[in-house]
């Protein structure tokens, strides 16, 4: 069997699985907090369209695991045998796509956590607050508090980050696997 081939198998099977796990139930999530959350959280129009943006790149770069395991099974057949420039271009295709997807889940994170710290600090300190009051009590602080889906978002683009940073770092590994190798042995030229 081909190295290469090896190579692409092995990290399109580990990119698509950890990334999946580590993106499927943010997927979940984020698609509900942006869908069925009240229009009073829907002021910050940025970062729904970069969160929107994190869910589609993420959905991209785990169809593009699946690629290089086709990848790798084109690289096996002589005859199907990819030339190495179109290799290197798929590799730098799922990278690029990767950063792109975890810069947006940065920006995100910077806004929600941002959003959050603001929030903290318009407590006094030492002050609480009573966001859900009942018959016959008081409000002394409405809007203070941060709800745990605002909490369960942020886990959500994290998780998001973290599964473009494992395909960022399955690229680059078959980047260097492309170069360590002899091209007149690993593609067609």
């Amino acid at each position: 069997m081909n190295k290469i081939a090896i190579a692409f198998r092995r990290g399109g099977w580990l990119g698509l699985c950890l990334q999946t796990i580590l993106g499927i139930i943010p997927i979940l999530i984020l698609v509900f907090v942006l869908l069925f959350r009240s229009s009073a959280g829907r002021s910050n129009f940025i970062g729904i369209v970069l969160s929107y943006a994190c869910l589609l790149v993420l959905i991209f770069t785990i169809y593009w695991c699946y690629r290089y395991i086709q990848m790798a099974e084109k690289l096996d057949d002589p005859e199907r045998c990819p030339p190495k420039p179109e290799v290197v271009r798929c590799v730098w295709i799922g990278i690029v796509a990767n950063v792109i997807g975890a810069v947006c889940g940065v920006l995100v994170n910077l806004g929600q956590v941002g959003r959050l710290l603001f929030r903290v600090l318009s407590v006094p300190q030492g002050g609480s607050t009573i966001s859900t009051p009942g018959q016959g009590s008081a409000v002394f602080s409405q809007g203070a508090g941060i709800a745990p889906l605002e909490i369960v978002g942020l886990q959500a683009s994290i998780n998001i980050v973290a599964a473009e940073l494992v395909g960022i770092i399955v690229g680059g590994w078959l980047l260097y696997s492309l170069s360590s190798r002899s091209p007149s042995r690993s593609t067609r030229s």
